[in-house]
This record gives structure tokens, C-alpha cells and sequence, in this order.
């Protein structure tokens, strides 16, 4: 009787390791996404600055407008 793996012999490859692929393509990921998240919070930075800019900026105009209305008030009383 002849064998099957005579026929149809299997080959192992023995120059790379499936485990060791594996890890490797798991490190470049985590490292894809780590770059991701930093881009991320960088923007989340910008973008709370400029907030925080907007904020002051709207805090002082309102602060102007108060100050020209009670000089008005006062010019009436």
C-alpha cells in the first residue's frame, strides 16, 4: 500500500517561525495605534486651547459691552 504522504509530501517550513510573524505583526499595530492616539491627543490639545482662547476672548467683549452699559446707566442717573 502506498502511502499518502509519499504522494503528497508536506513541507515545514523552517526559515520563519509562524509565532514569531505573528508577534511582529501584532508589535506593528500597537505601534500604528499608539501613533494614532498620540496624533489624537495632540488635536484634542489644539482644539481645547483654542476654546479656552474663544472663551476668553467672548468673556472680555462681554466685559467691554458691561462697561459701556453702565456708562450709559450712569450718564442717565
Amino acid at each position: 500500500m502506498i502511502q499518502i504522504h509519499k504522494w503528497y509530501p508536506f513541507v515545514f517550513p523552517n526559515a520563519f517561525d509562524i509565532r514569531a510573524i505573528a508577534a511582529e505583526k501584532r508589535a506593528e499595530r500597537l505601534e500604528f495605534e499608539y501613533k494614532q492616539a498620540v496624533k489624537a491627543e495632540k488635536v484634542c490639545d489644539a482644539v481645547d486651547a483654542y476654546a479656552v482662547e474663544l472663551y476668553d476672548k467672548r468673556a472680555r467683549q462681554h466685559t467691554i459691552e458691561l462697561g459701556m452699559f453702565e456708562d450709559r446707566i450712569d450718564k442717565f442717573v
